[in-house]
C-alpha cells in the first residue's frame, strides 16, 4: 500500500482509483434512496428536465437550474448540469443513479489536486495527502451526496482544471483557461471567484509551474485576460439567452453626487444582469438585518465554517431561522475571530509568497553558471510574439482614430469587429513570455521541490483561495437566499486542502528525525479518521427524506424548517403524532411562519380534528394572505372534512381584511364553486409530494 502512493509518482489515473473507492465508501446514499429536499424541484419538478411542453434538449441555455423561464427565475443559471441531467434521465430516474455519478465526479476533482499538487512540488506524499484531504473533507458532504450539489462539483472541476491549465506554454494557457472557467460559470455562478484567484496562482506558482521561465507578470496577465474574458462572455451569453427581469433596486439611477466606488458597484451589478434573488428571512435571518449587523452574522457563519472544515462535528442540509438569527450586537466572539481570518491569511498569503521568493532566489543563485550556458533568449519567438502583437494592436487603432471619426461603426453581433484579434494577442504575449532568457533551474528536473519553499507556495495560494472564494457566499457583498450552507464550502475546501497538506508535511518533515517520530503520523491518521467518519455518518442521513430530516431536526434543533419537513415526512408514513408534535415545534421556533401554522393545522384537519385546526389556519391566513399553496391545501381539507361553510363568515371576514390577495381570490372562489371543484379549483391546488411539473 505505502509503495503505491510513494514509489512512483502519481498520475491522474493512479489517484483516481483510490480516490473513486474511497469517495462511494464514504458518500454513497442507499439504493433504495428517494429525492430529498431541493431534488423534488430539480428533477422531479423540472421542466426541461422532464421535457415539458416540448422543450428541446438545447433549450438549458434558456432555463434556470430549475428548469424555470427567466420571469420565473430564482436567479440559479446554470445550464450544463440541466444538460446532464437530461442526457441521462432517460437512462434511470432513480435518485441513486443521478447521485452516484456525482460522487464519482468529486473523486475525479480530488483526483485533478493530486496531480496539480504534484506538477507544482514533486513531492508524492505531499500531493496525495491535498487529494486526500479533498475527498475527505466531511464539509462537502452536502454538496457530494446530495444531487444538486452537482453544480458545486462541476463548477469546482472547472476551477481545477483553471490551475492545471497553468502548467502549459504560455501562448497555450491562456486558451486552457478560457475554457476551464467557462465550465466553472456555465455549472455554477460561484466560479466567478476564479476571475481574480487564476491569475494569483499563476503569479505565485510561476516558479514552480515554469522554473526556467517563470515570466509571472506576463503569465498572471495573460491568466486575467482569459479568466476575465470568459467571465465576460459568460455573462453577455446569459442575458442574451436568459433575460431575466432587472432587480429592482438597480432599475434606478443613483443620485449624481454619489461616490464614484458606489456608482462603479452599481453599473458593474446593472451589467452583470444577476435576476433578483428570493429575500425570505426564514431561509436567510441576515436579509432584512441593519447592515452592522447583517455583516456580523455573515462574519460568525464563516468563522463557524473554517471551524467545520477542520473540526466538523456538526454537519447539517439546513440551517434555517432561527438557528443563525441575526446578531444583537456587531462585536462579539465569532464576529471578530471571522473579521480576523478574512485578514489574516491574505496577509500571511503576501508573507509567503515573499518568503517563497527569496527562497527560489537563492536557489537559483547556487546553481553553476554553467548550468545555462547557451541557453538564453529565443529571438524567433520574441520576433513573432511582437508581431502578433502589433497586428492585434493596429485594428483598435484604426477603428478607434480614424474609423470613428469618420462616423464609421463596424460591428460583428452588435460587439467591435477587432474582438476576434483577441487571440492573436494573446498567442503574442505567450511567445513574448516563452521567449525570455532561461534562468538556472533552482532545482533538478523532477527532483522534489524542498518543502520549505513548496510549502509556502501552496500555502499562499490556499489562503487566498480560502478567503476570496468563500466571499461571494458570504452575505456581505449581497444578501443571499440562504444564510449558510456546506455546499458553499466546496470551493474553498480546494485552498484548505492545499494548506492543509503543507501544514501535515511540515509536521512530518518535523518529527521524523525526534524521539517521537511517529506523532505526525498518528495525528494525521487521527485527522482523517474523523473526517471520514463524520462524512460518512452525514451522507447515511441521505437514506431517504424522513432520516435526513431528522437527522437535520437533531443537528440543528433551532431551525424551524427542519422541524417542519420533519413532521411531514413523518406525516406521510402515517405517524400523524409526531407530525403534530414536531409542528408545534416549528410554530414555537418561528411564531410568525404562515406555514408552520398551515401545516399544523392540515396535520389536525388530517386527523380528522377539524375545528381544532382552524385556529392554526387562521393565523396562517392572516399572517401570510398570499401563500397561495398553503390557503388552497387548507381550504381543500376544510372541504374534504365538510367544516369549510362551518368557518364561512370567518373566512370573507379574512377575504375583506386583506384585499386583492390570495386568500381574498380563493376563499371567496372556493366557497362560491365548491361543489363545481369538489373543493379547490384544481389549477390552484399544490403540487403533490414526489410528483412531477405540472402541466
Amino acid at each position: 500500500m505505502r509503495g503505491y502512493f510513494l514509489d512512483e509518482d502519481p498520475s491522474f489515473w493512479s489517484a483516481l482509483a483510490p480516490f473513486v473507492l474511497l469517495s462511494i465508501i464514504l458518500f454513497s446514499r442507499s439504493p433504495a434512496t428517494n429525492y430529498i429536499f431541493d431534488e423534488q424541484e430539480a428533477l422531479l419538478a423540472n421542466p426541461y428536465v422532464n421535457a415539458t411542453g416540448g422543450l428541446r434538449f438545447i433549450d438549458a441555455i434558456h432555463r434556470d437550474f430549475w428548469g424555470l423561464p427567466p420571469d420565473r427565475s430564482v436567479g440559479s443559471y446554470r445550464p450544463l448540469p440541466n444538460f446532464l441531467w437530461r442526457a441521462l434521465w432517460g437512462i434511470s430516474k432513480q435518485p441513486f443513479f443521478h447521485h452516484i455519478y456525482n460522487v464519482v465526479f468529486h473523486a475525479v476533482n480530488g483526483a485533478l489536486l493530486t496531480c496539480i499538487a504534484f506538477a507544482l512540488t514533486r513531492r508524492r506524499g505531499t500531493s496525495y495527502l491535498a487529494g486526500l484531504l479533498f475527498v475527505t473533507c466531511a464539509v462537502l458532504t452536502e454538496a457530494v451526496s446530495g444531487i444538486v450539489g452537482i453544480a458545486d462539483v462541476l463548477g469546482g472541476m472547472g476551477a481545477l482544471l483553471a490551475i492545471y491549465a497553468l502548467f502549459l506554454p504560455a501562448w497555450a494557457m491562456p486558451f486552457g483557461v478560457f475554457i476551464a472557467v467557462s465550465l466553472g460559470l456555465f455549472s455554477k455562478e460561484s466560479a466567478l471567484v476564479c476571475v481574480p484567484l487564476i491569475p494569483f496562482a499563476a503569479l505565485v506558482a510561476a516558479p514552480l509551474t515554469h522554473p526556467e521561465r517563470p515570466s509571472r507578470v506576463l503569465r498572471a496577465l495573460l491568466a486575467l485576460i482569459a479568466a476575465a474574458g470568459a467571465f465576460v462572455v459568460y455573462v453577455e451569453l446569459r442575458k442574451r439567452w436568459f433575460p431575466a427581469p432587472l432587480a429592482a433596486e438597480l432599475r434606478v439611477d443613483l443620485p449624481p453626487d454619489t461616490h464614484w466606488t458606489k456608482r462603479f458597484a452599481h453599473e458593474f451589478l446593472r451589467w452583470f444582469h444577476q435576476a433578483p434573488l428570493p429575500r425570505d428571512p426564514l431561509n436567510n435571518p441576515l436579509a432584512d438585518a441593519p447592515t452592522p449587523l447583517r455583516i456580523a452574522g455573515a462574519l460568525r457563519v464563516y468563522w463557524r465554517g473554517l471551524v467545520q472544515i477542520v473540526f466538523p462535528k456538526t454537519l447539517s442540509g439546513d440551517y434555517s431561522f432561527p438557528q443563525e438569527p441575526a446578531p444583537p450586537q456587531p462585536y462579539f466572539f465569532e464576529s471578530i475571530a471571522g473579521a480576523a481570518m478574512m485578514v489574516l491569511p491574505l496577509l500571511a498569503s503576501v508573507g509567503l509568497w515573499v518568503s517563497s521568493m527569496v527562497m527560489t532566489a537563492r536557489a537559483r543563485a547556487s546553481q553553476m553558471a554553467s548550468s545555462v550556458i547557451g541557453q538564453g533568449a529565443r529571438h524567433g519567438l520574441l520576433i513573432t510574439g511582437l508581431i502578433f502583437i502589433l497586428i492585434s494592436l493596429i485594428a483598435p487603432a484604426v477603428d478607434l482614430f480614424y474609423l470613428r471619426p469618420r462616423g464609421i461603426r463596424i460591428t460583428l453581433k452588435g460587439l467591435p469587429w477587432y474582438l476576434p484579434l483577441v487571440v492573436p494577442l494573446l498567442v503574442g504575449i505567450g511567445l513574448v513570455a516563452e521567449s525570455r532568457d532561461k534562468l538556472p533551474r533552482p532545482d533538478e528536473p523532477n527532483a522534489p521541490v524542498p518543502l520549505a519553499r513548496a510549502g509556502a507556495i501552496l500555502a499562499a495560494v490556499g489562503l487566498t483561495w480560502v478567503v476570496v472564494s468563500y466571499f461571494p457566499h458570504s452575505n456581505i457583498p449581497t444578501v443571499l437566499p440562504t444564510v449558510r450552507a456546506e455546499r458553499f464550502w466546496y470551493f474553498p475546501a480546494i485552498g484548505s486542502s492545499l494548506v492543509l497538506a503543507a501544514v501535515f508535511s511540515w509536521l512530518h518533515h518535523s518529527l521524523k528525525n525526534t524521539p517521537i517520530p511517529y506523532t505526525a503520523g498518528i495525528l494525521i491518521a487521527a485527522f482523517f479518521g474523523f473526517q471520514s467518519v463524520q462524512a460518512y455518518r452525514h451522507a447515511m442521513d441521505y437514506r431517504n427524506d424522513l432520516v435526513f430530516w431528522e437527522g437535520t431536526k437533531n443537528a440543528v434543533p433551532l431551525s424551524a424548517k427542519a422541524h417542519l419537513n420533519y413532521s411531514v415526512m413523518a406525516g406521510a408514513r402515517g405517524d400523524m403524532e409526531t407530525r403534530l408534535r414536531e409542528s408545534r415545534i416549528a410554530i414555537q421556533l418561528a411564531p410568525k411562519w404562515p406555514m408552520a401554522h398551515v401545516y399544523t393545522g392540515d396535520t389536525l384537519c388530517r386527523m380528522h380534528r377539524a375545528e381544532e385546526a382552524w385556529p392554526y389556519y387562521k393565523e396562517g391566513f392572516d399572517i401570510g394572505p398570499n401563500e397561495m399553496s398553503l390557503i388552497a391545501l387548507a381550504l381543500q381539507c376544510l372541504y374534504d372534512e365538510k367544516q369549510l361553510y362551518a368557518h364561512e363568515d370567518e373566512l370573507r371576514e379574512l377575504a375583506k381584511k386583506h384585499p386583492d390577495s390570495w386568500i381574498a381570490y380563493l376563499a371567496n372562489d372556493t366557497l362560491t364553486h365548491s361543489e363545481t371543484h369538489k373543493g379547490v379549483d384544481p389549477k390552484y391546488r399544490p403540487r403533490g409530494y414526489n410528483e412531477g411539473p405540472k402541466e
